[in-house]
């Protein structure tokens, strides 16, 4: 997974817009259920997933036969044609296996390609395919290679109906995950231009009619409160943070107890890794890492006023791995240790 900025260079990059891990799992499945390889690449050619089912017929002939360039050029060709015609490109590759490039273009825009196949069909079906490199010593490779010709009987048959309806799917799939994460993006920045805009204008506006003014950073902090009470154990998002980091915080609410990654958590709100720090970090008004400590240091006082349990056990069963680490952590926030915050708290009572 890349990191860094979502707009890189001008242009929006669709490692960044959506998440990896998630599409890689999706396009696994549909390569299992379909017997289509598939790898996802972005509007510069380069790969953003591994390959999913990749044939050992085309392993051996990038492997053995120096063609690899005559296939890097089929690739980029059926991009560019899909990226032209904005629907599913079916073509012939060089060595007569048909391949599909699948562009995802959103509101005109391209931001990349499925490219799928490795299948055979009739010879009859493919009179309507282009074959867009042609490769006339393919034929002769084929019958002198033994192992080349057992390989190629292995690849998948499919009619071209059906080749034409996974093409499809595939477009409609991976179409509709990229729009659906380009809106949250776009969607949670025009909200930042309305809430910022908005903050001015409330400010004046209640200046004017109670004389209280509030600065546009406490107004964004408070559109997100925590609230650790009994009834209520829960975060309240009252902004866009609701739509999308909330899976994410109920997750931590209910299982801070255990480890708990970014990468886990962006999985979940099905954005990338870098996308959900940066907002994290803008929503809650802190880092990832700090904010579940927080919430495990909160947990942690009301454990140290409701038993006496012996501090080793309680760390272990907030989730950290070290006492002493745990110790330092509520230090630095409460300003004192957990067995000097108990005791001081039963000399209160």
């Amino acid at each position: 997974m890349n990191g860094g900025s979502i707009l890189r260079n001008g242009f929006l990059h669709l490692d960044n817009i959506i998440n990896v891990d998630n599409f890689q799992k999706i396009q696994d499945n549909i390569a299992e259920v379909t017997g289509i390889a598939m790898v996802t690449v972005d509007y510069k050619g380069k790969r953003i997933t591994t390959h999913s089912k990749c044939s050992e017929f085309c392993k051996f002939v990038r492997l053995h036969l120096d063609v690899g360039h005559l296939c890097e050029k089929c690739d980029a060709r059926g991009g560019l044609e899909a990226a032209r015609l904005q629907q599913p490109y079916l073509y012939i590759c060089h060595v007569g296996v048909i391949d599909l490039a699948i562009p995802i273009v959103i509101d005109g825009q391209y931001f990349g390609a499925v490219m799928a196949g490795q299948v055979i069909i009739k010879d009859e079906e493919k009179e309507d395919l282009e074959q867009i490199v042609n490769n006339k010593y393919f034929n002769m490779e084929l019958e002198k290679e033994g192992e080349l010709k057992v390989l190629y009987e292995k690849l998948p048959m499919m009619t071209l109906d059906k080749v034409k309806s996974v093409a499809n799917m595939i477009f409609h799939i991976s179409n509709y995950i990229v729009e659906e994460a380009l809106l949250k993006i776009t969607s949670n920045k025009h909200n930042d231009k309305i809430l910022t805009v908005g903050s001015f204008k409330t400010t004046n506006l209640q200046f004017k009619k109670a004389n209280k003014v509030k600065t546009v950073e406490e107004n964004l902090k408070n559109n997100v409160n925590l609230d650790f009470s009994e009834d209520k154990n829960n975060i309240k998002c009252e902004n866009k943070c609701d739509i999308i980091l909330k899976p994410a915080l109920d997750y931590i609410q209910k299982n801070y107890r255990y480890a708990i990654t970014l990468n886990g958590m962006a999985s979940l709100c099905n954005i990338s890794p870098s996308y959900f720090s940066k907002l994290f970090k803008k929503c809650i008004g802190d880092n990832f890492s700090s904010y579940i400590n927080k919430v495990r240091i909160k947990k942690a006082k009301e454990l140290l006023e409701a038993s006496d349990v012996p501090i080793s056990n309680l760390a272990l069963d907030l989730g950290f791995e070290d006492c002493g680490y745990f110790i330092k952590v509520f230090k630095r926030i409460e300003g004192v240790t957990p067995a000097v915050y108990r005791d001081e708290y039963n000399v209160e009572k």
